[in-house]
């Protein structure tokens, strides 16, 4: 880890600086000032290599019932401080919402304290990060395994609205909140602070994110928020969902309550579950298949999909029928849900997107051991061999990442702006020529 001095003075300039002087740092309005460190272990994972995880509380921003937002960041194996590749995973856990009488509505069994309070160490550890990489006491060959072997540091993120990783900040609708006061819907900023943190105290080539189920939109969506700002994650792996109105919509309210469907009678997804997140992703089109459609290719993306995935109507076990506009068009449930989107990325030329769908496949099969492990490897591999920029990199190591540093191309840890071009740091304003230059290219 960097030095504690360089870690607090990188973080009050980044986020003080940054992200509040200038509107093109400011769509998704967040802090990471009140991020604590809370406690370090060290875990082996059932090999002779140990891994050094660093867990974190954010106290800016509470759950939806009580605590706040955590995560802890996972060291390259046996070397703590390397510098690294980023793989931020967003872990699943469905939806939720209290309706207009202050009902919980969720997937299945979930009530309203299954993901609306703080996920501790211990949660994060054994829930995600050992249930998606062992099985019966032995490694387990996953995506998450995978990354983890080949030396990438890892982000692991809570999410404690229960809001898809994708709230910015809005009241938290018809919450009864027995402790008081008014709570928001903060995943995206919780999620954004995260990794604004991490890139800014531990060095970092490539930033990656990846999510499965609820982690899928979070991963999206986190996606746009940085790209709002001029940055770009290297890629996103968004497995087993993604928002694609209005099909979600047709598919929810056909199968809603029926056996073998993930959410239970009397959800209405389309108001009460849209009106939770409180922004207009819809009506702004900050959605896959729109965002694609107007050209969008700074961020590739695999879109993972299985057909037996109850999450849209999959026909696991032979339980969900087709309802009659997939079967009409000769579509199971889930192909019809996501064919706009397949279209979208069909339809863009030498798109970098991918659209994985499989008939065999089921929900959030990169956590297992299963053959789209390998064509996650290519498209890593794939999207690594076009040498895409590194934004939250550090490249003059002075503490500030690159997609906020004023002056990338020389150290300015105080990031002083330049009095001929505010928007351009003082340090690079003028070169050994004397002529102005400014070696940020975002700015």
């Amino acid at each position: 880890m960097y030095g504690i001095v360089k870690k607090l003075s990188a973080l009050s300039l980044l986020l003080g600086v940054a992200l509040n002087a200038s509107p093109l740092y400011a769509q998704v309005d967040r802090t990471a000032d009140q991020i604590t460190l809370v406690e370090t272990r060290t875990v082996s994972l059932n090999s002779n290599a140990s891994w050094e995880l660093n867990f974190y509380r954010n106290e800016a921003y509470t759950c939806g019932l009580s605590g706040n937002y955590t995560f802890f960041v996972m060291e390259p194996a046996n070397n703590p401080g390397a510098e690294a590749p980023l793989w931020a995973y967003l872990h699943g856990g469905g939806y939720g919402w209290f309706d207009e009488n202050q009902v919980y509505q969720a997937v299945k069994t979930q009530t309203q304290n299954t993901f609306n309070n703080e996920e501790s160490f211990d949660d994060l550890i054994d829930n995600h990060l050992v249930y998606n990489t062992m099985r019966n006491g032995e490694v387990m060959d996953s995506t998450l395994t995978r990354r983890i072997q080949e030396g990438y540091r890892v982000l692991l993120v809570s999410m404690c609205d229960h809001d898809n990783y994708s709230g910015r900040g809005t009241p938290y609708p018809n919450n009864p909140n027995p402790n008081g006061g008014e709570r928001q819907v903060n995943g995206l900023q919780a999620t954004m602070a995260a990794l604004d943190y991490t890139v800014a105290n531990y060095p970092t080539t490539h930033a990656f994110a990846h999510g499965t189920s609820a982690g899928s939109l979070g991963v999206f969506s986190m996606s746009q928020g940085y790209a709002e700002e001029g940055a770009y994650l290297t890629a996103i792996v968004a497995d087993s969902w993604a928002f694609t109105p209005p099909r979600i919509f047709d598919v929810f309210n056909a199968l809603v309550g029926v056996p073998g469907y993930v959410f239970n009678e009397g959800a209405d997804l389309e108001n009460d579950g849209m009106a939770k997140i409180g922004y207009d992703y819809l009506g702004l089109g900050i959605y896959p298949e729109a965002v694609i459609e107007g050209g969008f290719v700074e961020v590739p993306s695999m879109y993972i999909i299985g057909e037996k995935d109850p999450a849209c109507g999959g026909y696991r076990n032979g339980i969900l029928e087709a309802i009659p506009q997939a079967a009409a068009a000769g579509l199971s449930n889930c192909a019809w849900q996501y064919d706009d989107l397949r279209d979208a990325i069909a339809n863009q030329p030498d798109s970098p997107h991918i659209f994985d769908l499989s008939s065999t496949g089921d929900h959030v099969e990169t956590n297992r051991e299963n053959p789209v492990n390998n064509r996650v490897d290519n498209f890593i591999t794939a999207v690594l061999a076009t040498n895409p920029p590194q934004h939250f990199g550090d490249a003059d190591d002075d503490g500030i990442p690159d997609y906020v540093d004023n002056c990338r191309g020389i150290a300015n840890p105080d990031q002083a702006p330049s009095v001929q071009d505010p928007q351009c740091g003082a340090a690079c304003v003028v070169n050994a020529c004397g002529a102005p230059s400014c070696s940020n290219p975002s700015l």
